[in-house]
């Protein structure tokens, strides 16, 4: 199965088990993964994918140690 599939069954299996953290996250990987096969006009294979989440996962990394310089850890912790 394409990770792109997985996406959208796991998806489908948070919404059933009203995870509602999980069901954010994967919503928001979805959606980077579409915006950057919309913007770029193609269609993202696996690695592609795995791009599109490595990046998401840098970019959450920079967030959470902006948020604990600037002493906030409820933010952080959100992240």
């Amino acid at each position: 199965m394409a990770l792109r599939e997985q996406l959208n069954e796991d998806i489908k299996n948070a919404m059933k088990a009203r995870e509602t953290d999980k069901l954010a996250t994967l919503r928001l990987m979805l959606s980077a993964v579409k915006q950057r096969e919309v913007d770029e006009r193609i269609t993202l294979d696996d690695a592609g994918v795995i791009g599109v989440v490595e990046k998401m996962i840098k970019q959450r990394k920079d967030s959470i140690s902006q948020y604990e310089k600037a002493a906030r850890q409820d933010l952080a912790d959100k992240e």
